[in-house]
């Protein structure tokens, strides 16, 4: 399955993820050593994700982050 980031917030970016790895909000935080709370207010849009995390837990659970140019 893929998405196009653009069209998403953070917020369903980071549920999208992690539902992708079947993980419970205190599994996907453990992956970058933050705590569930962390999960839940990513997921609410609560908290601003810093890309090193994004990327980092991309990384861990095997979601490849492409870039491309649009062709707009």
């Amino acid at each position: 399955m893929h998405i196009k980031c653009n069209d998403y917030k953070t917020k369903d970016i980071i549920k999208f993820m992690r539902d992708c790895t079947d993980k419970t909000q205190t599994e996907f935080a453990k992956d970058i050593n933050k705590t569930r709370s962390w999960t839940a207010k990513a997921e609410r849009d609560e908290i601003k994700i810093y890309l090193n995390d994004f990327l980092e837990l991309a990384k861990i659970n095997k979601i490849d982050i492409i870039m491309k140019k649009s062709d707009d």
